[in-house]
């Protein structure tokens, strides 16, 4: 009887590990989730030179939640043999190809958006159609959610201008908008201890089964900083929304450092004069203090930053400080700008949030720039090695 009763243990001890073990593998294959803890385990194993890359290789699947605006799903988002998104990069590169990176953050990287929907692959449709076969464009996507452009001078200066590019693309601003508001070190002087992760949490969530009781107890008490911060394949920005509009509207101005996100612009600029690669700039739009259209507000949720919601004018404004410094530097480097700031609408039929594209937003400043690069005749060999 008792070898009976431990046969039986033992058979469903093993059955439940098996089955636990099947769980893992398929949610690792068919809907992996990112680990909560994966910017504090694996610091040490960053990229010295370039802090925030996507790897090689990689496939996800992402899906946009329902009803948000102007947005399709499921979608594939990959990345190639070297990080980017876009075609296979071949190096050395080919004798025919003129190879454009575009570098910037969510905004560019457009994570809901299929393959064949991103900027950048629409961009590179936009000039193969107008050339036919004279020139064999390819454009990469270099892009990040979160980065700002000190990330831009690195992945510029340490990768891309080893990659024979003819041109680089750079959008930036609302990442160095939310960094100055957070009091971000341009310096990049780091004064604080190292954060460590528990030891049980650690172990627990090397297993996406223990990342999404991670996620469910998160989801019962959220952190507003979590719920701001995270990102999951599929998209729940109303639920930052709603975080957001919880909050208290500050009567404050957020903080702005114009000067700093000018010298990288400015950096940025030198690196790729003094490598005879092409450049142009993007403004960066923003459906803030926009006409009071319906439901334009019920997705917005950039406005509140660290714990604070500000008004809608005053982000508008600030943003508008750190565009003026892209125009700035634009007419002083005789840099071409499309100044999407001005020329797009303020419109959920072109943005799902405050500041990502939708199917139509994608579209629409792929072809406005691809017009902008035919115009300045951007796209003869610049002879780099």
């Amino acid at each position: 009887m008792r070898k009976r009763r431990h046969a039986k243990v033992l058979i469903l001890i093993v059955t439940s590990l098996t089955c636990l073990v099947i769980l893992e593998l398929a949610l690792r294959k068919l809907a992996w989730v990112q680990d909560p803890y994966a910017d504090l385990k694996y610091r040490q194993q960053l990229n010295q030179y370039i802090k925030s890359e996507h790897p090689k290789n990689l496939r996800l699947v992402t899906a946009p939640e329902a009803d948000l605006p102007g947005m399709k799903g499921p979608s594939v988002f990959t990345t190639n043999n070297l990080g980017f998104r876009g075609d296979p990069l071949v190096v050395p590169k080919p004798a025919d190809e003129f190879r454009i990176f575009m570098v910037g953050g969510s905004t560019t990287e457009c994570l809901y958006l299929d393959d064949s929907k991103t900027l950048t692959r629409v961009l590179q449709d936009e000039l193969n159609g107008r050339l036919g076969a004279d020139v064999n464009v390819r454009v990469y996507g270099a892009a990040k959610s979160g980065d700002a452009t000190d990330d831009h001078v690195a992945m510029i200066t340490q990768r891309l201008v080893q990659l024979q590019p003819d041109m680089i693309i750079v959008f930036a601003g609302v990442n160095d908008l939310t960094r100055t508001i957070n009091n971000y070190d341009y310096l990049h002087y780091v004064d604080a201890p190292p954060q460590r992760v528990p030891l049980l949490k650690s172990m627990a969530t090397e297993f996406q089964i223990g990342r999404r009781f991670y996620y469910l107890f998160n989801r019962v008490s959220p952190n507003v900083t979590q719920v701001f911060q995270e990102i999951h394949l599929t998209s729940d920005f109303r639920e930052k929304a709603r975080a957001c509009n919880n909050l208290p509207i500050s009567k404050d101005k957020p903080r702005v450092d114009a000067v700093s996100f000018a010298n990288n612009l400015k950096t940025i600029a030198g690196v790729t004069m003094a490598h005879g690669i092409k450049l142009a700039f993007l403004t960066q739009q923003t459906t803030w203090n926009g006409p009071d259209e319906a439901r334009r507000k019920e997705w917005q949720w950039i406005t509140c930053r660290s714990g604070v919601k500000y008004r809608e004018d005053f982000m508008d404004e600030a943003m508008n400080v750190l565009n003026n410094e892209t125009r700035r530097v634009a007419g002083l480097y005789k840099i071409p700008l499309y100044d999407l700031a001005a020329s797009i609408p303020k419109s959920r039929e072109f943005f799902f949030d405050d500041v990502h594209f939708n199917h139509e937003g994608a579209r629409f400043t792929a072809h406005a720039l691809a017009t902008l690069i035919v115009a300045n005749q951007q796209l003869a060999r610049n002879g780099s090695p």
